[in-house]
This record gives structure tokens, C-alpha cells and sequence, in this order.
């Protein structure tokens, strides 16, 4: 089993995976798989919310497997060890807590995913550098070009992309959602996303990041809803 949910925010918005809100976890083993889109939360601060989530998550029964968003600590995330799993690069947090980075594609229950985090935080004025906000959750050039790269060896197909943020074209559909809309806010990533959808072939395409839940045509937003896929 795979499913896939929305930003949580270690500990704001993590309930949604609490054993009332999520029942089916308790059909799951560690070869079931859970994927938080983006802002992940748990790698932010080395103190006892960490400590906490940390022992709780890893004694689920299911592996936790997490894109990074904005909201990620990521000098702490940049300085773990990498290792190869199902395919692609990864940061092993916990036995059963993983880190799918920018750029790969895991081959994960008979189907490809390819995973691209990272997003612009629109309210970065209000937060302090290496603090509450570091440059790298920003997508790099070098992330965009192993993306190019890796999707190529695919013949720019795989089933299924996760990202935390939308490419641009679904940007107008978003707008019809959120009464926060910024209409000069940094849209880069977004239009970066929207050239690799432009050129590749897929099922269905998920993100997070705007706290919304959605379907529109084969793209997918997520924030409370707990999706299975697989």
C-alpha cells in the first residue's frame, strides 16, 4: 500500500496521521509506504519536539517516506549522509523515516515515482535566516538538471510525480481556492515545474504546499486528505 498526504508541519499538522484519523495504518507493515508531500517538519530544531516525534514516528509500522518543502531545516537536512534506496538518493532519518531528494526517481511497488521538493517561502520577510529560513528550499539549477537528466534515462515517463509545489499552468486553478493569493509573489519554481511537464508522460502528478485539497484532472493537491494510490 502507498498513500500519499499533504504538508505536515511536525507537530502542527501531523495528526492527520494519528491512528484515529488514519485507521488503515494498522493494516500496514514496513513494506507500506506513507509519503508527506513537502514541509515535513521534523528535522527543524534540535530539541524535545524532535526527541518526541522522532521515538513516535519511527515505532510506526509503516515506512514514513518525506519530500522536503520550504519549512524544512535544511543545513541540518544538507548535512546527513546520502545512501541509494529502491533506486534513488535518500537521507535515512530512521530505520523507517526517509528523505526522497530533489530530482531522483524510486522505483517503489511496481511503479516509478519522481520527486522534486523544495518551493519559495512568500513569507520569508517575517523570518529570520538559518533560523526559521534557509535559501536552499529554493530548488537549484543542479536540482533541475538531474531531474532533466534522470527522466531522460526514463524516456521522460514514469507514473507517478510528487512535488510540493504545482507547475504554473495550475497556478489559475489554485487562485480559484485560496483568498491568499499573491499575484507578485516568486513564481520561478513554478514555471521550472511547468517545462518538465511540458515534455514528459505520467498518470498523475501530486503536490502540497498550498494547503488545499483538490482534484483537477490528473493533478492532485493535498493537505488533509491521507490518499492511497497503490
Amino acid at each position: 500500500m502507498i498513500y500519499l498526504t499533504g504538508d505536515t508541519h511536525i507537530p502542527i499538522d501531523i495528526g492527520k496521521l494519528s491512528c484515529k484519523s488514519f485507521p488503515k495504518q494498522q493494516e500496514m507493515t514496513r513494506s507500506d509506504y506513507v509519503i508527506v508531500l513537502g514541509d515535513f517538519g521534523l528535522l527543524w530544531k534540535k530539541d524535545e519536539t524532535y526527541d518526541y516525534w522522532l521515538d513516535v514516528l519511527s515505532k510506526r509500522t509503516y515506512t514514513l517516506l518525506f519530500l522536503d518543502g520550504n519549512h524544512e531545516n535544511f543545513d541540518w537536512l544538507d548535512s546527513l549522509p546520502v545512501e541509494t534506496w529502491h533506486g534513488g538518493r535518500v537521507h535515512r532519518i530512521a530505520e523507517n523515516i526517509l528523505h526522497l531528494m530533489r530530482g531522483e526517481i524510486f522505483e517503489i511497488g511496481g511503479s516509478t515515482f519522481f520527486t522534486l521538493g523544495g518551493a519559495v517561502s512568500y513569507d520569508k520577510v517575517f523570518r529570520a535566516e538559518g533560523i526559521s529560513w534557509w535559501p536552499q528550499e529554493r530548488p537549484s539549477w543542479a536540482d533541475f538538471s538531474r531531474s532533466i537528466e534522470n527522466l531522460a534515462r526514463h524516456d521522460n515517463h514514469v507514473d507517478y510525480v510528487l512535488t510540493h509545489t504545482a507547475p504554473a499552468t495550475i497556478l489559475q486553478v489554485l487562485r480559484l481556492y485560496t483568498s491568499s493569493w499573491n499575484s507578485a509573489a516568486d513564481r520561478s519554481v513554478e514555471n521550472a515545474l511547468q517545462a518538465i511537464d511540458n515534455d514528459i508522460h505520467y498518470k498523475g502528478w501530486y503536490f502540497g504546499h498550498w494547503h488545499l485539497d483538490f482534484d483537477y484532472k490528473r493533478y492532485h493537491a493535498l493537505y488533509n486528505r491521507v490518499v492511497r494510490i497503490l
